[in-house]
This record gives C-alpha cells, sequence and structure tokens, in this order.
C-alpha cells in the first residue's frame, strides 16, 4: 500500500501529519483515531460503538498537553476540568463515532486512489520542487509514533466522515431574495432630529417638610434597608500550604523534569518578510528589484505597489503552507521565489533563533513548584478527611486548625455581597479573600452559630466557614439616612418635573416647532444624530429603546423616552435605504455567512437525527470517578 502511496503524493514535515485532519476536525475536534477492543471499562456507548476510559483519558491528556505552552505551562487536569474540557473532548469523540456510522450505513469506501490523491494535494508536505521525498514520510511517521496501517487507516476515516458531511452540507444555500432582504433591513439608516432633556435642568424643589419625608422614608424603605450583616471566621485549605510541608528527593525532581522534557525545548524560530505575489513573473520582477536595492525587500514590494509582511519569530509548524521552504533558506539573502496553493511567496530571512533545549537546572524552580502543587492536590482529599474526621470527633474549628496546620481568617461583619458594615456610605468590599463569592453564598445559607462542612473552592482550595454572629437586617432610621432621603426625594421630583416637560416639548414638536427653539426655551440641548442601524454598536447615541421606536416611526413622527438622567425626545428626520446592488462585497460576505449558518443547522440537524438513530449513553458517574482519581 505504502509503497503505490510513494509514487504519486506529495512530501510530509515532521509536525505536518496532524494537518490532515485539521479541516475536518472544525467539526470533529483534534483526536485519537484508534479504537479500543480490550477489556477498558466503556464510558460511552454510540450505538454498536464504545469509548473506553483508556481513549477518553488519554484523549484529554493530549488536550492538555497542547493546552500547557498556552498558559505559560501552568495548566493541569484540574483546570481542564473546570473549563469543561473533559466534556467537550468526550462530545468530540461521540460526534465522530456517530459520522464513523452514517460513513458505514451508506457503504462509503474510500479507495486506495483516494487516499493518495488526498495525501498529494497537500501542498505543506511537499518539498521546495513539490516533489515528494519518502524519507520525509518516513520520518514523520516515526516521530508521531505512527505505522503505515495507521496512517492510511487515519486518512481512510477522515475521508469516510469528510464525504459524509459533504453530502449534508451540499444542500446549504442562501437564496439571494434572502440575503438581500437581511441586507436592506440590517444597514437601513434613520436621522433623528433629538431634544436632550437632563433632569438636573429642572429647578430644585424645596426641601420637603417632616410628614413628606417620613412618608418617603416608608415608601422607599427598600433603598434605605441596612442588610443582613455576619460575623464570619473562615477556615482555609489549600494547595499552596499544603505543599510547604511535602518535601522530595532528587531524583523525583529529576523524574518529573524528564516527563516533561518535550516542554523544555524550543524549536528553531525565523523571523521574515514575505510578499505573495498572483505570477512567477511578477515574483522574478520583485526579486530583480530587492537585489539591486540592496535586499531591502520592504522598500522594493513598495516601489511594485505589493504588500510586505513581517511573520515571527516562529516555528515551522507554525507557518504549515511554507514552512518547510522557509526554513530552508539562509538568512539576509533575497533567493529565488517558491510556490504554494497561496501564490509566489519572496521571502527574506531577517533573523534566526536557533533551537534551545533547557536542563534541569534552568528550569529547577518550575519543575520543583509544579511537582509540589500535584503532590499537595493528591495528598489534599486525604488531609480534607482528616479534617473532617476531626471536626466529627467534636473539635473546633480553632482546635483542627492548631492540629493540622490550617489557617484562620478573621471576616469582620460582611452582607451577602462582600459589602463591610464599616466600608463607608455605599459599604466596602471585603478583600483578599480566595472564593469569596463561594464562601458568602454558603455562611449565609447557615443556620446563627452554624459552621459549614469542608467545602470545595477553585484551583484546589477548600474552606470551611463558620457564623460567629449575626446582625439582622432592619430599616435604618430616618435621623441616620436624612440627606440620603431629601437627595433621593428631590431626585425624584427633578425626573418627574422632566418627563412633565418632555410632555410639553413633544406637543411642541407637533405643533411645528423647531428642536433648536424648543431647546432654548426649556433649557435642553438640540442635536441631530448621524445616520443610525438598529444595531449601530458603539455609535448608539439614543437610549436602547428610544432607538428600537424610531425605526417604527414614519418621518416627522416623535417619540421620547427616559434616560437614567434625563428625558430625551426625538422627531424621525428621515430614512436612508439600504441598496444591495451598490455593496457587492457585502452582499457576497453576507451571502457566504447565511449559508455557512444555513450548512451548520443542516449538520447539527443531522447529528441530531443520528443521535436518535443510534441512542448515545455515557457513564458521566464513572467519568467524574475515573478524573478524580486522576
Amino acid at each position: 500500500m505504502l509503497q503505490l502511496i510513494r509514487g504519486t503524493v506529495g512530501t510530509w514535515i515532521v509536525k505536518g501529519l496532524f494537518l490532515i485532519l485539521i479541516a475536518s476536525f472544525a467539526v470533529w475536534g483534534i483526536g485519537d483515531i484508534f479504537r479500543s477492543h480490550g477489556p477498558a471499562s466503556t464510558v460511552a456507548e454510540i450505538g454498536p460503538l464504545k469509548i473506553a476510559a483508556s481513549e477518553l483519558d488519554s484523549e484529554v491528556r493530549k488536550q492538555i498537553s497542547r493546552l500547557r505552552p498556552m498558559f505559560g505551562g501552568q495548566f493541569d487536569m484540574e483546570q481542564a476540568k473546570q473549563m469543561g474540557l473533559i466534556d467537550q473532548t468526550l462530545d468530540q469523540m461521540i460526534q465522530r463515532s456517530l459520522f464513523d456510522l452514517a460513513a458505514r450505513d451508506a457503504g462509503l469506501n474510500v479507495s486506495n486512489d483516494l487516499v493518495s490523491r488526498r495525501i498529494q494535494t497537500m501542498p505543506g508536505f511537499r518539498n521546495q520542487q513539490g516533489q515528494f521525498e519518502p524519507e520525509l514520510l518516513r520520518r514523520a511517521l516515526a516521530s508521531n509514533s505512527l505505522n503505515e496501517a495507521t496512517l492510511i487507516g487515519m486518512i481512510r476515516e477522515e475521508a469516510g466522515r469528510n464525504l459524509v458531511l459533504g453530502a449534508v452540507a451540499a444542500g446549504a444555500d442562501a437564496p439571494m431574495p434572502l440575503v438581500e432582504a437581511l441586507y436592506r433591513f440590517r444597514q437601513e439608516a434613520r436621522v433623528a432630529e433629538t431634544v436632550t432633556l437632563p433632569n438636573t435642568a429642572m429647578p430644585e424643589p424645596a426641601t420637603p417638610d417632616a410628614a413628606e419625608l417620613t412618608r418617603y422614608h416608608e415608601d422607599k424603605a427598600v433603598r434605605f434597608t441596612a442588610p443582613e450583616y455576619r460575623v464570619l471566621t473562615l477556615g482555609v485549605i489549600n494547595t499552596d500550604d499544603l505543599a510547604k510541608t511535602i518535601e522530595l528527593t532528587e531524583d523525583e525532581i529529576k523524574a518529573a523534569f524528564e516527563a516533561r522534557a518535550d516542554e523544555f525545548q524550543t524549536g528553531e524560530r525565523r523571523s521574515f518578510v514575505q510578499v505573495v505575489l498572483e505570477t512567477e513573473d511578477k515574483a522574478r520582477a520583485l526579486i530583480e528589484k530587492a537585489r539591486a536595492l540592496k535586499g531591502d525587500l520592504e522598500a522594493a514590494a513598495k516601489a511594485e505597489g505589493a504588500d510586505a509582511i513581517t511573520i515571527g519569530p516562529a516555528i515551522e509548524s507554525e507557518v504549515p503552507e511554507i514552512g518547510a521552504s522557509v526554513f530552508a533558506l539562509e538568512a539576509g539573502t533575497i533567493p529565488d521565489a517558491f510556490k504554494s496553493d497561496l501564490g509566489w511567496h519572496v521571502v527574506k530571512i531577517t533573523k534566526i533563533d536557533p533551537a534551545r533545549v533547557r536542563t534541569l537546572a534552568d528550569v529547577r524552580g518550575e519543575v520543583v513548584a509544579q511537582l509540589l502543587k500535584d503532590r499537595a492536590a493528591d495528598a489534599l482529599p486525604r488531609f480534607v478527611n482528616r479534617v473532617e474526621d476531626s471536626l466529627a470527633g467534636g473539635a473546633t474549628l480553632e482546635e483542627a486548625a492548631a492540629k493540622f496546620q490550617f489557617r484562620l481568617v478573621k471576616v469582620p461583619a460582611v452582607d451577602s455581597d462582600g459589602n463591610a458594615q464599616d466600608g463607608g456610605p455605599n459599604g466596602g468590599k471585603i478583600k483578599d479573600i480566595a472564593d469569596l463569592p463561594a464562601v458568602l453564598q454558603t455562611a449565609f445559607a447557615l443556620a446563627p452559630a452554624g459552621r459549614s462542612p469542608v467545602t470545595e473552592g477553585t484551583d484546589n482550595n477548600s474552606f470551611i466557614v463558620r457564623v460567629d454572629s449575626v446582625l439582622a437586617s432592619h430599616l435604618k432610621p430616618l435621623a441616620e439616612v436624612r440627606d440620603q432621603v431629601i437627595a433621593a426625594w428631590k431626585a425624584e421630583q427633578r425626573a418627574k418635573a422632566a418627563a412633565t416637560k418632555a410632555e410639553e416639548i413633544e406637543s411642541q414638536l407637533k405643533a411645528g416647532g423647531t428642536p433648536e427653539q424648543v431647546a432654548h426655551a426649556t433649557g435642553a440641548v438640540a442635536a441631530i444624530t448621524e445616520p443610525l442601524n438598529r444595531n449601530p454598536g458603539g455609535r448608539a447615541t439614543l437610549p436602547p429603546v428610544l432607538l428600537k421606536m424610531l425605526f417604527t416611526l414614519a418621518p416627522g413622527e416623535i417619540a421620547k423616552a427616559a434616560t437614567a438622567d434625563g428625558q430625551v425626545v426625538a422627531r424621525l428626520k428621515s430614512i436612508i435605504a439600504a441598496d444591495p446592488a451598490t455593496a457587492p462585497g457585502a452582499i457576497k460576505s453576507l451571502a457566504d455567512t447565511e449559508r455557512q449558518q444555513i450548512s451548520n443547522d443542516l449538520v447539527a440537524e443531522f447529528s441530531d437525527a443520528l443521535r436518535q438513530a443510534y441512542p448515545v449513553r455515557t457513564n458521566q458517574e464513572f467519568i467524574r470517578t475515573m478524573f478524580s482519581t486522576n
């Protein structure tokens, strides 16, 4: 089989095997294609197919390894669980299995010729001359721990899924009348004349008498009611503190370093300037120009009306279309152009950062910190059980903290939102307490003098919270909040006056008055909006409710709405219709978007139908136990 492929296909780069699946794995996700047939525990059943625990575990760990560099090397199983990575990975594996079953039922048989052509059409796997090199293929297989049969099976399964997906999505189309109607609706613009009246433009009301103030204080009691406050004692159990009690041997540190050795190897990185042109003739002309300018590719590109793009520093796999070619060039020269599916590339290497391998001495601190964190995470459940046993045996929180050396934190009177009682007129947030929302939720669900069990927080933290005292919610005495009550009453009176004045403004505009005349007489501000769409984003100058009303009006009609600090009266000045004929680019983009959306809907509907045909059963309890143990 491989001999047949070797005679017809293009080449592979070392990391290129995974690119085979990129297009289809936008739907499937990147995953292992192997099926376990052993007696391993099953985490999911999809009709006749089963997904073994070992498969899911392997897949999740691959995803963690892929994501770890994005998080500065600090990404573990606990974070993966918090991000929902386990469920996402399992769902991707189930989705692949469903489409595998659909391909099988459709009788799809991917031929050897199709497999060969599939490899052959991948430009990233050819050398600069576009020729296949068997040695590169052998190296790629070896470096990714694959054999020939596995490679062929991988391509065949992926091709089968794509054939099913292509058949489902083939009927996706966005009718042009629909696209044009959407464009007209979304791009229609309206211009309004506005009169904005701030509440502060109204005369300040006189201070209310005692009876009115008392009535307002009682009617608006919610505004002037102090919340319930609780004084708490918090026991903090976390892996950082637990890690300080753990001693590591040199052999353990070396073993941890060796297990993560791949993370500490940085491949060669290159920075380069690139110009992509449509034809070889243009590329040759640009090269001659650049060489005449002593290698100044940017200046040559500008003179030829082309765009020069600076890329890097990047490793070879980060530029898959051209990586093999770029990493074969010498620095500082303007070599001959090479071709890809994107066009003809003229490249100048500006910097080469050699590959680097960091030693244990270089990363000892990082390795030790991660190892301690992992060991502490493993030890935490046992530690928590010992604390819980002690508390259940009658020990106080203080006694347990002294025995097991975890921290106690005194939390002063605090409400359920985290505001301290003595934090000033608007309260002051309690700070420097991890998982504060969870702590408060737990504390305010307890009875007075109650104590919570050890409760799991985030980032391998746990806590115990005890309610020491409760300050009940109560209406603050009028004497205590008199100034606040007066200010609130006056603000409400001004808002009412502004609403009445807005009705007068509306009547004056209907009678033919201009916004400028009306505004001058009332202390308001007149303006004309710029053309506004239904969804203007950051350009919105009207309250959302008023903008929505504006698109129901005919020119000359008026609407008004309140804002947080005033009133706005708007008269529709003009409607600017959107003409699809003037925006062919936007119409094409909208059509592509709608076509893709329809395609996605078809695939989703087909996937739902497959789940009806092949019921999916997952063993969530086993999955939780499995990754909790890990």
